[in-house]
């Protein structure tokens, strides 16, 4: 028997107001890109230790990182029949994913308090 929080509508509907803000944000980067030029270290630096910015970058991290985990969760569920290797493999996703955002954050608060 599957938790009711794994399967249905909370999944599908993180996902797609995750992919909506994943589309505003890329389109925001790209039009600051436009306006500003932060093809450098330190313009790029300058525009990410702006609170807004920053924010809104962490806040992408955790779009992309739960919109990939209930994509390859969904695709694991489907094509992993075997109960323990799925498991198995649930785990290193989700090692990977949660490694992945330490990462990330630990580099947006190097940015903040350089």
């Amino acid at each position: 028997m599957s938790s009711p929080g794994l399967q249905g509508l909370r999944p599908w509907m993180i996902q797609r107001v995750s992919a909506v803000y994943i589309a505003l944000y890329v389109f925001y980067v790209f039009f600051c890109w436009l306006i500003n030029d932060p093809f450098n270290q330190a313009n790029w630096l300058n525009w990410l230790s702006q609170p807004v910015n920053n924010i809104a970058l962490g806040l992408f991290v955790v779009a992309i990182l739960w919109h990939a985990w209930i994509g390859v969760r969904d695709i694991v569920l489907d094509y992993v029949p075997n109960v323990a290797f799925r498991l198995i493999v649930l785990s290193l996703i989700g090692a990977t994913l949660i490694g992945s955002a330490l990462w990330a954050f630990r580099s947006l608060f190097m940015v903040v308090f350089k």
